[in-house]
């Protein structure tokens, strides 16, 4: 039970920390979307933004951290804080090292990188040239974000996740303010540059705790390190994982160059919105589980870690779930509210709530899968999930192929979920037999009554947004902002009500988590 409030005690930290990041994110969005709409422009951007992005996972909290925190854990746990930060200070050294050479190779490979992901750009040089530079320019943002990521690492292993949370709020502030004030001289590189200064940002904010908790840092590369060697297997299979699973994310947007100006966009605007409730909770969610369940596999206490890993999955489901129907329900209105202004149009509007839609299908997956996996990474598996991997890639490419026929860019969405899902199912088995039973059986009436709940949720937003949009002028962004407020809210009361009546433990025990959270001096 206590390990229960520790985790939401730091779930709660981080989960309002990244509301706090995701609501600036959705201010980025709006200022991009008012400034530039959804065309060649924002298409070039996005791609050359998802190039240091895709690295990110390699370098930054996706690997590293992946293997790096089991690895600081355990020598916390059972040598000394001396040695763990002794590895610590080698492994931010070697990174350092590593990520000046990424970044002059990113920098003079841009246009090799624009060929591959982007292939559709050559079709229009204005776009093709402008993807390259945008990569330039963007490019050195992996080195700062990954160095960021890491110092994450070693502060959530310290139980500290407060300013590590609010460290990607840099990156979004950066944005605003520079499509605010130089946009218009310098056009679409004015965001480029904002995301620079933001990585710069994130890494910086967080030095001053790293200082404050006396963590000292060493001038020092040793590959014969002990710890260091360990991360470095533990590393490998990870980082071909997620290569396995960016090639996912490659694809859609290579097929998405492909189709009519605008898809590229309409993808990335439709996922920022999944992204807000994922990141928001289940990216939140997963960050805080993960230390713990590294510290209980070495102490061998399985017992425990099938415990938090059961809790973190049971707090996913029943956010996630009435979030994705949320998402389905108010997704015009959303995307209307949010981006149609400036020169998105209705098109656009429509382009991307279709995604939206398909998106949202995966989005209790998307979030399931990610804990998962950083259950297999905390004991030390990192093969497994790459092994699966290899086969929902296959899956994935398969059903682009198929259903970009039917739904065109909307198909690559709907192809992401299903893959997602399959992933978690298989995931889940092999999990079961790696551990021993979670008692995933005994939770189908939990799962139930959040189905039932949710789909009350959808039925009083549906009513609410049809009822505000018959009396509201929607012309107007503050109607707009009151039509689906008022839905969100009271879709949300009654999913807690409905929640509360059919038994739902967490509902009831809400109270006492949100004391636990607010107690807190994190």
């Amino acid at each position: 039970m206590e390990t229960k409030y520790k985790i939401a005690k730091y779930a709660g930290i981080v989960i309002i920390a990244t509301i706090f990041c995701r609501i600036l994110g959705l201010g980025r969005e709006i200022v991009i979307s008012n400034r530039f709409g959804a065309g060649i422009e924002t298409d070039a951007f996005f791609i050359a933004f998802m190039i240091p992005n895709l690295l990110r996972s390699f370098l930054g909290e996706g690997a590293l951290n992946s293997a790096f925190i089991p690895v600081f854990a355990e020598h916390l746990t059972n040598y000394d804080r001396k040695k763990a930060e002794y590895f610590a200070s080698n492994v931010l050294n070697i990174l350092i090292i590593i990520l000046i050479v990424v970044v002059i190779l990113g920098i003079w490979g841009a246009p090799l990188l624009i060929n591959i992901i982007a292939i559709g750009f050559k079709s229009n040089m204005y776009k093709y040239q402008l993807a390259i530079n945008l990569t330039r320019i963007i490019f050195p943002y992996i080195g700062f974000v990954a160095v960021a990521a890491l110092f994450m690492g070693i502060l959530n292993s310290y139980d500290h996740f407060l300013v590590p949370a609010l460290a990607p709020s840099m990156l979004n502030i950066s944005v605003i303010v520079f499509a605010i004030t130089l946009s218009y001289k310098y056009g679409i590189f004015a965001i480029a540059w904002g995301v620079i200064l933001g990585g710069i940002g994130q890494a910086l904010i967080q030095t001053p705790v790293l200082i404050r908790k006396k963590i000292k840092y060493s001038l020092v590369v040793d590959f014969n390190d002990p710890g260091t060697k360990q991360l470095l297997k533990l590393l490998v299979p990870v980082m071909i994982g997620l290569a396995i699973t960016q090639i996912n994310v490659i694809v859609d947007r290579t097929i998405a160059s492909t189709l009519i100006d605008g898809s590229i966009s309409a993808l990335y605007y439709s996922n920022r919105l999944v992204q807000f409730p994922l990141g928001a909770f289940g990216i939140a969610i997963s960050i805080a589980i993960f230390p713990t369940l590294a510290k209980q596999t070495a102490k061998n206490n399985i017992a425990e870690f099938k415990k938090s890993l059961l809790f973190g999955l049971k707090i996913l489901l029943f956010i996630t779930i009435p979030s994705a129907v949320g998402l389905i329900v108010l997704k015009d209105s959303l995307i209307r509210l949010i981006y149609e202004h400036g020169i998105f149009s209705r098109v656009a509007t429509n382009m991307t709530a279709s995604a939206l839609l398909y998106y949202s299908i995966g989005l209790f997956a998307y979030a399931c899968v990610r804990l998962i996996t950083m259950s297999f990474y905390a004991l030390k598996d990192t093969k497994t999930p790459v092994k699966i991997g290899i086969y929902i890639v296959i899956v994935n490419i398969a059903l682009d192929l198929i259903l970009i026929r039917y739904l065109a860019h909307s198909g690559l969405a709907l192809a992401t979920s299903v893959a997602a899902i399959l992933n978690l199912i298989i995931l889940l088995k092999v999990l079961q037999d790696k551990i021993g039973n979670i008692e995933l059986k005994s939770q189908t009436s939990f799962l139930i009554k959040i189905i039932i709940s949710s789909i009350f949720l959808g039925i009083i937003c549906f009513l609410v947004n049809n009822y505000f949009g018959s009396i509201l002028d929607l012309n107007n962004k503050y109607n707009q902002a009151v039509q689906v407020i008022i839905s969100i809210f009271s879709g949300g009361m009654v999913y807690l009500i409905s929640s509360y009546i059919l038994g739902v433990k967490e509902v009831r025990s809400l109270k006492k988590t949100i004391n636990t959270i607010l107690r807190s001096k994190e």
